[in-house]
């Protein structure tokens, strides 16, 4: 498996976001939170919300799932300035 995508519509702000794991490298993954639109489409690819490196696959994974339930449930601005 190369990546994970998920659609995440945040409960308090009714806002829409993506949350995409992808592998950057042989040791090296890197999960991103994307703005989207309606259509759950990225506002833009270039300018994540929050990009959270990490070195394994299973921590990548970990991340990934905790960043979609959190994300789904808090404010996304919390979530952010928590992993910056």
């Amino acid at each position: 498996m190369k990546g994970l995508f998920n659609k995440v519509k945040n409960l308090p702000t009714r806002r829409r976001f993506v949350v995409s794991t992808i592998r950057k490298g042989e040791n090296a993954f890197e999960t991103a939170i994307f703005e989207a639109n309606f259509f759950y489409l990225p506002r833009s690819w270039s300018r994540p919300a929050l990009v959270v490196a990490t070195a394994t696959q299973d921590e990548a994974w970990d991340t990934h799932y905790q960043l979609t339930a959190r994300l789904t449930k808090e404010y996304p601005l919390r979530i952010i300035q928590e992993y910056s």
